[in-house]
């Protein structure tokens, strides 16, 4: 149970340091720049606690899907970003594939 914790933590840290990357505008906000940076730093802190309670190829796959389909929706709802079909379609194959992952670790 800690690990799960220290992996939501983790997805959590890396949505929010990936937003402030894009807040950043391609470093010319350095206080957004220093944000993404310093979630970042606080992602890996994070995932390396995970790390210590679960499985490490379970826990990359869960933390690298669930963070970008986080973060695809934070694209769509706070930045304007569009969605099509096949966005859609693909980042649905991603929930798919943490779905099952979750089903066969158990």
């Amino acid at each position: 149970m800690q690990g799960m914790l220290f992996l939501i933590l983790t997805i959590v840290a890396e949505s929010i340091a990936i937003t402030f990357m894009k807040l950043s505008d391609g470093q010319t906000n350095k206080m957004m720049f220093g944000l993404a940076a310093l979630f970042y730093i606080l992602s890996f802190f994070l995932l390396t606690n995970a790390l210590k309670h679960l499985p490490m190829g379970w826990t990359n796959a869960v933390w690298a899907g669930s963070s970008a389909v986080i973060v695809f929706l934070i694209g769509y709802f706070f930045f304007d970003e569009n969605i099509s079909f096949w966005k859609l379609l693909f980042i649905g194959f991603i929930v798919v594939g943490l779905v099952g992952l979750n089903l066969v670790e158990k």
